[in-house]
């Protein structure tokens, strides 16, 4: 019964030696994470202004925010005539950025990316659509002015 306990006892010290001194972990505040926060879903006719910006979050492993790290938004095909504005945003001390979008003049869902610009793979997708402008309709009383509120 000596000889298997100290067996054991040598495998433990074996296994527990080799516990990781030269072990590398990825850098706390490194990029981790981009979510959309807001901004996702929203309509407008086609060559107008979104009403609200698209607003991403950028936080490390611990969910922690990120300042300072540029992001950048564009549509994810060519869009005649849309804008993003800006097409670059670094973020905040609380790890969020933003972009303004104006649709173009095709008519139709499109997409958003926002992107960390160096980090691969750490983006969000929104999806904004561009509506037919409704020229039938008069600009006052029930409306079709484009913001919505059928005033």
């Amino acid at each position: 019964m000596f000889i298997p306990y100290r067996l054991v006892s040598l495998i433990l010290g074996a296994l527990t030696g080799c516990g990781g001194g030269n072990l590398m972990l990825p850098d706390d505040d490194s990029p981790a994470a981009l979510r959309a926060v807001s901004g996702d879903g929203q309509e407008a006719p086609v060559g107008r202004r979104l009403e609200n910006p698209l607003v991403v979050k950028l936080t490390d492993a611990s969910s922690r925010p990120i300042a300072g790290v540029p992001v950048v938004f564009q549509f994810k095909i060519d869009v005649p005539d849309a804008e993003v504005d800006p097409a670059e945003a670094g973020t905040d001390s609380a790890g969020l950025a933003s972009a303004e979008v104006r649709l173009g003049t095709s008519t139709g869902p499109h997409q958003v990316e926002a992107r960390v610009a160096a980090a691969a793979g750490l983006s969000a997708t929104f999806v904004v659509t561009a509506l037919e402008r409704d020229r039938g309709k008069k600009d006052k009383g029930g409306s079709g002015d484009g913001d919505g509120d059928d005033d």
